[in-house]
C-alpha cells in the first residue's frame, strides 16, 4: 500500500491500521531491545554474583592466612625458647655439668646415670633415659628438685622413689631429721647440633 491509499482509508480502518503498527513496533522493540537487555542484565547479575563469592572466598582465605602468618610469628619468636629444651650432643658434658651444679648448690650428693637413647620416630631428636641418685636432707631435697626444674632443659621426670638413709651425719654437721635417698628416672631430649 502506498501512502496515498492509506490516506484515502476511513477513520476505523486508520485506528486498526495504526494499532496492529503500533503493536508490530512495540513487538520489534521488545524482541529486539528489550529481551537482549533482560538477557545482558541477567549475565551481568550471575557475573557480579559469581565475582561475590569468588570475593568472600578470597576474602576468607587472605583472613585466614592473615590469622597464619600471625600465629607463625608468635611461633618463630618461641622457637628458640623450644631449642634451649634440646640438648645437643656435643653439650652432653655441660649438661652433666649443670646437673653436678645444681646438687653442688643444694648441698645434695648425686650419682648421675645416662642410659643408651631409644630411637625416637620424629627423626628430630632422641629420647635419652636418665637416673638421679642424689642424697641429702629433705629440704635440700626439694630445693635440688626445684633447681632441675628450673634448667633451661627439658626434663621429663617420671617417677620419684624417696628412701631413708642409714647415713649418720659427720662430724661438725648439723643434726637433721636423717638423710633421705631419693632416686629419679626421667628422659631427656638430645639432638645432633647439624639439625639445627
Amino acid at each position: 500500500m502506498e501512502l496515498k491509499g492509506i490516506a484515502k482509508l476511513d477513520l476505523r480502518k486508520k485506528i486498526i491500521l495504526s494499532a496492529i503498527s503500533f503493536l508490530i513496533f512495540i513487538f520489534i522493540v521488545i524482541y529486539f531491545i528489550i529481551f537482549p537487555s533482560i538477557r545482558d542484565i541477567k549475565n551481568i547479575r550471575d557475573e557480579i554474583e559469581t565475582q561475590r563469592v569468588d570475593l568472600e572466598r578470597r576474602y576468607i582465605k587472605g583472613q585466614s592466612l592473615r590469622n597464619l602468618s600471625e600465629k607463625l610469628k608468635k611461633a618463630e619468636e618461641k622457637i628458640q625458647i623450644l631449642d634451649q629444651v634440646f640438648i645437643n650432643k656435643e653439650d652432653g658434658l655441660e649438661f652433666v655439668t649443670t646437673l653436678e651444679g645444681v646438687a653442688n648448690k643444694n648441698n645434695v650428693s648425686q650419682k648421675i646415670n645416662l642410659l643408651p637413647a631409644v630411637a625416637s620416630d620424629n627423626g628430630y631428636s632422641q629420647l635419652v633415659p636418665l637416673q638421679l641418685f642424689p642424697q641429702g636432707n629433705f629440704n635440700q631435697l626439694l630445693n635440688y628438685l626445684i633447681g632441675l626444674e628450673t634448667l633451661n632443659y627439658y626434663i621429663n621426670i617420671k617417677s620419684l622413689d624417696f628412701s631413708s638413709s642409714s647415713k649418720a651425719p659427720a662430724p661438725g654437721e648439723e643434726k637433721s631429721f636423717g638423710n633421705v635417698g631419693l632416686f629419679i628416672t626421667a628422659d631427656t631430649y638430645w639432638r645432633d647440633s647439624e639439625g639445627n
